[in-house]
């Protein structure tokens, strides 16, 4: 099969799951992310350092909210 079949039906799961995730409450914290809070503990803050200026991949991320706040 050719490869756009698969990142079609993987980004169809993505697209399926991901409001599941999203409106899973306080666990997120999304309100607080959006408004540019930081939901990273102490340990990630230190184990990451300064990410200013580079590219992250997290690939046990569901759904991208553990890259993108390490970006705020």
């Amino acid at each position: 099969m050719p490869l756009d079949v698969y990142r079609a039906a993987n980004r169809e799961n993505w697209d399926e799951r991901v409001p599941h995730r999203t409106m899973a409450g306080s666990m997120y914290d999304l309100a607080g992310f959006t408004a540019g809070g930081s939901t990273l503990t102490s340990i990630e803050v230190q184990e990451l350092g300064d990410v200013s200026g580079k590219s992250l991949l997290h690939l046990q991320c569901h759904f991208g909210l553990d890259t993108l706040r390490g970006l705020v």
